[in-house]
């Protein structure tokens, strides 16, 4: 079958449309291969290849293979790994192209341009996702999006006549990917030198599984892992008219993006219980899925020359976003008496204005002016929800009577930047920023966060030095202070937090960062480049949630071609990442508690703790080409190394009243991939290669571990069902055989 398949897409290439390259030349996936010459130099000047190849890899025992290959498709086998047809004409331009074809990864890309007239694209793209494949379970799927366990499962840990430990020794394989297509066309026609008319189509299709997770309570329950089956699907539309001269521009443009989910909800078998009970729980478990949703955008853009060289831009767009999902029921016992929803469906709607204007001036050779507005406004216009009661954990009916809260808001940014020349090879640029958030609904004026408003100003400074031979310099600093307005702390008691907890996003934040980039080149064969990132984060007025958070990202490279037959380049990277997050363990303060009262766990500050989080990662990236050092051979060789460790700190009060805690073990992982590609042309049009990857991962994860059992160790009743999608290490030697033909 894969004989055929090859056979049959080699000649179907000839007629469809393809896309990026993969692998070819040493280059990484995804990266195009230049289509002027075929053998890394001037020798053959010819555009169109077509690459057969055969690959195998071999693994290490005990290897992760569907970590190995997670966003491609590296199964064994002939490939059709690599298409390229070009033909150009005074009249028009035709590009097909094609990779990895027959695979789950393959891609397709076609395009025709009628200078002048008409330019289309067309692309199928397809995107696997493998999670797992030696993952196991007791779930099967009886129906779309049902999910059951046996009946002696439910009915033995229920009655307490095994365990889930023995019970998880029937588990079967349950392959774990997923996938998405996609598929795409462009077309703009132009009517006139003026007039340009244009539609474009998107289709993503997802489906598959995935693992995912249920729980059926607090205590004496088992929290399930299982695959979720997935069915969804995007469908993107645009059609825009345009007119433009040398004075200015004009386009009205329509969007439309329309998300179905073929499985609204999904029903999962409760290990604990074969029937439903009022108190002990029910027999299912029912999870919602992401709703139907639909969003119609129109816009209009302008731009006109000004005198002075200056350029003003406008853009204006209107949005309705729409979503009736039927919803679901308050739960799926059916030992509860039914409660009536306030409507059967979701019935939301909203409204979303967005706007930027621009205006950009060089009145000077020396000075540069801009200045720029824009506004984004989420306009929750949904009837509210009332809410009369409701049940926790499918087991206990609460009474509420409460109305949802319609969350809304509006964003506003002006940005303004200045830059002034004063010699040909330097720059100075000064700029600032106003960034500020109205929480309040645009139709109610109702905010439903902690805070009414959030402002944050930023000031930057900049430097570039540029046109000198043998040195670019560029850098800026940026300092900015956020702060919240309306904070509203009996918003926080009521839900029972603490009134010194923020939430990040709106958090006051004192902000300062620095980036720099620095090239070094003191003869044409030989440069030197550098970069460094700094940041710091600080939250004033923040107890409980994120403190501070910093980062140091820093890079140094080197670059060495002494004739164009040889490169060669090593680089270094180091980044660390730290992180300061408060907590408090105490018990709720109950109602009619006083913030004072010094007794109450609540108010207890010898109850605080902290996690101190550092992440470090360090990379090494090295290569050497060697391109007809030896006549009609192409050498590439490449190593990339990464060393990643994350680290977790947990600290005390001085004078804590809870039992100290057990320090968790560093998480570290280390990836290397190793290359050796070679080809050798035996006439301008036939060439052959080989290819050698070196792949390994390593990793120690206390929590996402493999463990001795897909069943946790139980107390009493309680314990966890797992799939077994664990981080494993992998080691991997793919060898690839290859034939290219140019023409």
């Amino acid at each position: 079958m894969r004989t055929r398949l090859f056979v049959t897409a080699a000649a179907l290439l000839l007629l469809t449309a393809s896309a990026r390259a993969q692998e070819v030349s040493g280059t990484e996936p995804g990266q195009d291969t230049p289509k002027t010459t075929a053998s890394g130099g001037s020798d053959f000047p010819l555009v169109n290849q077509l690459d057969f190849g055969l690959r195998g890899t071999f693994f290490k025992d005990n290897s992760d293979r569907a970590r190995f290959q997670r966003y491609r498709d590296a199964r064994d086998g002939g490939t059709v790994d690599l298409f390229r047809f070009t033909k150009e004409t005074p009249a028009y331009l035709l590009n097909l192209e094609g990779d990895h074809i027959g695979y789950r990864d393959q891609r397709f890309f076609g395009s025709i341009n009628r200078y002048g007239r008409v330019k289309a694209t067309f692309e199928w793209n397809e995107v696997p996702l493998f999670y797992s494949q030696d993952s196991r379970t007791l779930y099967s799927q009886t129906a779309a999006g049902v999910l059951m366990l046996p009946a002696t499962v439910q009915s033995a840990l229920q009655d307490k006549t095994s365990t889930l430990p023995l019970l998880m020794g029937g588990a079967s394989l349950v392959k774990m990917d997923a996938k998405r297509n996609i598929a795409s066309f462009n077309l703009v026609y132009t009517a006139n030198e003026t007039v340009d008319f244009s539609v474009s189509f998107r289709d993503t299709h997802r489906n598959g599984v995935q693992p995912y997770a249920i729980s059926y309570g607090i205590s004496n329950a088992i929290a399930s892992e299982f695959a979720m089956p997935i069915d969804q699907r995007t469908n993107d539309f645009g059609a825009a008219l345009q007119w433009a001269n040398q004075h200015g521009l004009i386009k009205i443009a329509y969007e439309g993006s329309f998300f179905r989910n073929d499985l609204p909800s999904i029903t999962v078998g409760n290990p604990l219980r074969v029937t439903d009970s009022p108190t002990a729980g029910p027999a299912l478990g029912r999870l919602a899925g992401a709703p139907n949703t639909d969003m119609n955008t129109g816009s209009v853009l302008g731009t006109a020359k000004l005198p002075g060289h200056s350029r003003a831009t406008g853009f204006v767009s209107l949005s309705s976003v729409t979503n009736n999902t039927a919803l679901l029921p308050y739960t799926i016992n059916t030992a509860i008496a039914p409660i009536a929803l306030d409507r059967p469906n979701a019935d939301l709607t909203a409204r979303v204005t967005a706007m930027n204007y621009g205006f950009t001036s060089a009145p000077t050779n020396y000075l540069w002016l801009s200045a720029r507005y824009r506004q984004y406004a989420y306009d929750n216009r949904s009837p509210e929800f009332f809410v009369g009661q409701l049940v926790n954990y499918d087991t206990s009916v609460v009474t509420e009577n409460e109305h949802t809260e319609l969350l809304g808001f509006t964003r506003r940014t002006f940005d303004g930047d200045a830059s002034v020349t004063p010699f040909k090879y330097l720059a100075l640029r000064g700029g600032y920023t106003r960034y500020d958030i109205d929480y309040a609904n645009p139709s109610s004026g109702i905010s439903h966060r902690m805070i009414e408003k959030s402002v944050e100003d930023t000031g930057r400074v900049s430097l570039d030095l540029t046109n000198v031979s043998w040195l670019t310099v560029r850098g800026i600093f940026e300092r900015s202070k956020r702060v919240g307005e309306g904070l509203n702390i009996e918003e926080l008691i009521a839900i029972g937090e603490q009134p010194s907890l923020r939430q990040f996003d709106i958090a006051d934040r004192n902000k300062d960062s620095f980036r720099a980039i620095v090239t070094v080149m003191p003869v044409a064969q030989f440069s030197v480049n550098g970069s460094a990132g700094i940041g710091r984060e600080e939250y004033p007025g923040t107890n409980f949630g994120l403190r501070n958070n910093d980062n140091n990202v820093y890079s140094l490279g080197v670059d060495f071609a002494p004739i164009d037959k040889i490169s060669m380049g090593v680089t270094y990277g180091y980044e660390k990442y730290t992180a300061l997050q408060g907590s408090r363990t105490a018990n709720p303060l109950p109602a009619g508690g006083s913030l004072d009262d010094p007794t109450q766990q609540f108010n207890d500050p010898r109850r605080d703790w902290t996690d101190d989080a550092t992440d470090n990662v360090r990379t090494w990236n090295a290569s050497v080409d060697l391109l007809k050092v030896i006549p009609k051979t192409e050498l590439r060789v490449g190593y990339d190394y990464s060393k990643g460790e994350s680290t977790y700190v947990y600290g005390l009060a001085p004078n804590t009243t809870i039992v100290a805690p057990v320090q968790l073990p560093s998480v570290n992982n280390t990836l290397q991939r190793g290359t050796v590609d070679g080809r050798y042309f035996i006439s301008p049009h036939l060439a052959v290669g080989m290819v050698y990857w070196f792949d390994k991962y390593d990793v120690q994860d206390f929590a996402l571990g493999p463990t001795a059992s897909l069943a946790s160790p139980a107390t009493g009743t309680t314990s966890l069902m797992l799939l077994g999608n664990y981080y494993r290490p992998y080691q991997a030697n793919t060898f690839w055989a290859r034939l290219s033909y140019f023409w």
